[in-house]
């Protein structure tokens, strides 16, 4: 697959990059594309989220979460619970 990006959009995952929030630009996207799915099916979104951030900790090197990590699991702590 290929996608071709505006010269802004490029920038700002460079920038997400940079800040340290993310590993590579596949991982913003992969996370932009998480929260688009999250509008037409939330449970499957936070299933399938909680799954990808427990096996990244338990298989790759440690990385500490940062503030931004804690208050998206916190927020999605505090949801309604799917029916």
């Amino acid at each position: 697959m290929e996608v071709r990006l505006s010269k802004e959009l490029e920038s700002f995952i460079a920038e997400k990059v940079r800040s340290g929030g993310y590993a590579d630009a596949g991982e913003v996207v992969r996370e932009a594309l998480r929260d688009l799915k999250a509008k037409d099916d939330p449970a499957e979104v936070d299933s399938q989220e909680l799954a990808e951030l427990l096996l990244a900790a338990v298989r790759g090197p440690h990385r500490p979460l940062s503030a931004e990590d804690f208050a998206r699991l916190r927020s999605r702590a505090r949801g309604p619970v799917a029916a």
